[in-house]
């Protein structure tokens, strides 16, 4: 646990990594009426419920970082968000992961808390917390994760049954998967099947080793149950959720405040994602309509890498000229993709893996 480190990330930026977020900053969006929310993951909350439930010190789990800034901003300018996070914990864990979240606020940053001394209104058990699974989401939340889970489910069924191929060669095919099946590429996805059908090469920096080791570690666990397999998929369905919900909420007021949204997250995967892709502001449009690619010298000196950004542009290109690239969706389409997902989606997966088939 000691690894742990604290990332504020923003989605969309002007900037190739994310600016850091300092107090300062907090201040003047302050004075620019704007309010500054962190939307927090889960790791947070499950750290909070170590160092409440189980008297774990929360420096050694990454958790000062937050606390410590927290308490520099001024009085009403910053919101800590555990909604999203809350989203994906069953229902019989989430009012008492609230409950942690909120003692654990009133010991660290009691400023934060409408009633410091307060919260505790349901005995406490250490109990391990359980995630939602896709089943139990209501249908309109299935809707909204359906690209992702049918893009990573891909993911796994190609490295699986391509092994004996190049990564160059899994990615091609991932396109032509998700072209043709759900008529869909979106380039976060896509950028997660390149590390995952990246290998390791001896003359990559270290640095370049542990980003490639830490998405395919989150994005492709390959269990060998075919069950856990699926729920880690949609683990990292989920942990995708944070970014686009951090683009959509930086374009709302609430209670008359602009806002400012960033992701806190102990998560190295989802730091090392957003280094590698993020969304940029353009006057009047979405948050969430344009994206930049950031690559590091080596990799910009990879064929790899080159071959695999070229093949994405190039497909991105046909999908424009054919009027596809910024058709938005409408409730019979994600109905069609849903159902997609359900039947050959699933089907793929089971016919790859339910069988005592090898496991790489």
């Amino acid at each position: 646990m000691s690894g742990l480190k604290m990332r504020f990330i923003k989605p969309c930026r002007e900037t190739d990594s994310s600016p850091r977020l300092t107090v300062s900053r907090v201040k003047d969006n302050k004075d620019r009426k704007t309010e500054t929310s962190l939307l927090l993951d889960l790791n947070i909350l499950i750290r909070m419920e170590d160092v409440i439930l189980r008297g774990k010190n929360p420096a050694d789990l990454g958790l000062m970082e937050l606390v410590n800034f927290v308490n520099q901003c001024p009085a009403e300018s910053i919101c800590l968000s555990p909604g999203f996070a809350l989203s994906e914990v069953h229902p019989k864990f989430k009012k008492q992961c609230f409950e942690i979240f909120e003692v654990f606020l009133s010991i660290f940053c009691p400023q934060l808390v409408d009633h410091p001394t307060a919260t505790r209104n349901s005995e406490l058990e250490p109990e391990e917390l359980r995630k939602l699974e896709f089943h139990e989401l209501s249908l309109g939340e299935q809707y909204l994760h359906s690209i992702s889970y049918y893009s990573l489910i891909q993911i796994h069924i190609i490295d699986s049954k391509y092994s004996n191929l190049s990564g160059v060669e899994k990615f091609n095919i991932y396109l032509d998967s998700v072209c043709d099946d759900i008529d869909m590429l979106s380039a976060v996805e896509a950028e997660i099947a390149k590390y995952c059908f990246c290998t390791k090469k001896d003359e990559y920096s270290q640095n370049l080793k542990d980003r490639i080791q830490d998405i395919k570690d989150n994005f492709l666990d390959r269990h060998a149950d075919p069950k856990k397999r699926l729920l880690n998929i949609f683990n990292g369905v989920q942990d995708l959720k944070y970014g686009k919900s951090a683009l959509k909420y930086s374009e709302k007021k609430f209670f008359g405040k602009n806002q400012e949204t960033w992701v806190a997250t102990l998560d190295s995967k989802l730091y090392w994602l957003s280094e590698s892709i993020h969304h940029y502001p353009v006057h009047g449009e979405p948050h969430s309509k344009f994206y930049s690619i950031v690559r590091t010298d080596e990799q910009q000196n990879c064929s790899y890498w080159q071959s695999v950004d070229d093949a994405l542009y190039a497909r991105q290109s046909i999908r424009e000229a054919e009027g596809k690239a910024s058709s938005p969706l409408n409730e019979e389409d994600m109905e069609n993709l849903h159902k997609i997902l359900l039947n050959k989606g699933f089907a793929d997966f089971y016919d790859e893996f339910a069988s005592n088939k090898r496991v790489n």
